[in-house]
C-alpha cells in the first residue's frame, strides 16, 4: 500500500492511526504517550500513609506559618548579618508593611494547615 498516494486524512489512515494506539501530531509524526505508570491516587494510598501526610503537611504549615509570624517582629529580621552589605534592602525590610506582608503569609499559611486537618476530619476519611 502507498501511502503517500492516499490523502493526509483519509479514512484508512485514520484508522490505521486509531488502531494502533498511537496518536499523530499535526505534522504527522507519532507523540509518544507516557512511558511510565501514572502516580496512585490519593484514595488507593494506605491508610497509615495517608494519615501521616496529612499530619506532616499540617504540622509543617503551622510550623513554617509561625515562624512567618514571628521572624519580622524579632531583633534576628533586623541585624540580619547576611544583610549587613546590602543597607537599602535592610532598611526595605525593615518597614513596617513588609513586616506585615510576610506575618499575613504566615498567618495564611497556619490557616491552611488548619483547613486541611478539619478537612481530613470531617470528610471521614478511614
Amino acid at each position: 500500500m502507498d501511502f503517500a498516494s492516499q490523502p493526509r486524512g483519509s479514512a484508512e489512515s485514520q484508522a490505521r492511526d486509531s488502531n494502533s494506539g498511537s496518536r499523530t501530531g499535526t505534522l504527522g509524526g507519532e507523540i509518544a504517550g507516557p512511558s511510565h505508570p501514572t502516580p496512585e491516587s490519593p484514595a488507593d494510598m494506605p491508610r497509615w500513609m495517608r494519615r501521616v501526610s496529612i499530619v506532616v503537611y499540617v504540622l509543617f504549615c503551622l510550623e513554617v506559618g509561625m515562624l512567618l509570624v514571628l521572624l519580622p517582629w524579632t531583633r534576628v529580621w533586623t541585624e540580619n548579618s547576611l544583610l549587613a552589605g546590602y543597607p537599602q534592602v535592610q532598611v526595605f525590610l525593615s518597614q513596617g508593611f513588609v513586616r506585615g506582608l510576610v506575618s499575613g503569609l504566615g498567618l495564611v499559611d497556619i490557616w491552611l494547615g488548619v483547613w486541611e486537618a478539619l478537612r481530613y476530619r470531617k470528610a471521614g476519611f478511614p
